[in-house]
């Protein structure tokens, strides 16, 4: 009986071994799950702040336009390692030269409707001017990558629509400059009418082989030769449409007003040098030499 007993306890013994070593592998894979996990947050964590970092490096374009006569904006922040673009959208139209003043670029000659960008690779303030045009100046400020990330730049969304707006306005500009163009030569082309009486005004283009046409407010051609008993045509295709007076400096005939469109034949019956002007454009001449 008694080694009968000895069994029974050292089978519970065993038992309770078993039991312990069970628990104890289980304990230590739970510790090995729990520590893998949070391994791979502390991984995700990283790398996300890694890519966010990478997006805060990521460069920028900002715009500053010259528009009625001004910067906008005048002064920029921007990141180290941004673009800045200057574009020329004043009126009237013209050309302007950009200025550095710590000499990061050379000297740009920015004409309607161009632009110019340059890269800010180092921190600091940094001045621009147009040269000769006083007061007509600006200023970036670049600070370290990432400072400003975020939002898009204050001046990007102020002067996006204003670029488009102005780049819809060439295209209108462009497309009526066309249609004018077209109709100009329809009137210059136009089959010849009815001769007008010398010295008086012509509704019509009589030809354009002895035409002289006004437009941007000067002669085309400024000179001409004649034979004599030959008849010349003046016709206003000016634009903007205006009046001019066509002056003879011979006194030739008294001096027609021109409206848009209209137009004055003279006929030449003698031989001689012959210069006429508009009385409102000083400058502008017309000589005509007949045979």
């Amino acid at each position: 009986m008694a080694d009968w007993g000895e069994k029974i306890v050292a089978y519970k013994e065993f038992k309770l071994e078993i039991l312990a070593v069970l628990i104890f592998i289980l304990l230590t894979g739970l510790t090995t799950l729990a520590l893998a996990q949070e391994e791979t947050t502390e991984t995700s964590k990283m790398n996300q702040s890694s890519t966010s970092k990478e997006d805060e490096s990521v460069s920028r374009m900002h715009n500053i336009v010259l528009v009625n006569n001004a910067f906008s904006p005048e002064t920029i922040e921007v990141n180290q390692y941004d673009t800045v673009v200057w574009r020329n959208l004043n009126r009237p139209k013209r050309t302007f030269v950009l200025v550095s003043e710590e000499d990061l670029w050379e000297d740009f000659s920015l004409g309607y409707g161009k632009s110019f960008e340059y890269t800010f690779t180092e921190t600091g303030t940094f001045g621009f001017s147009i040269e000769g045009e006083s007061g007509l100046e600006g200023t970036v400020m670049v600070r370290e990558s990432g400072e400003t990330a975020g939002e898009a730049p204050v001046s990007e969304r102020e002067t996006q629509p204003q670029i488009q707006q102005e780049e819809r306005g060439q295209q209108d500009e462009r497309g009526q400059q066309d249609e004018r163009e077209q109709q100009d030569k329809e009137e210059v082309t136009s089959t010849p009418t009815e001769e007008a009486t010398p010295g008086q005004p012509a509704e019509e283009v009589q030809s354009s082989e002895n035409s002289v046409f006004i437009r941007e407010s000067d002669f085309y051609p400024k000179t001409l030769g004649l034979n004599t008993g030959e008849t010349i045509t003046w016709k206003n295709l000016n634009r903007p449409k205006r009046s001019f007076t066509l002056v003879s400096e011979e006194e030739l005939f008294e001096d027609p007003v021109l409206g848009y469109g209209k137009s004055f034949s003279y006929t030449f019956d003698e031989a001689g040098d012959y210069t006429f002007k508009l009385e409102e454009v000083p400058g502008s001449e017309l000589v005509l030499t007949v045979e």
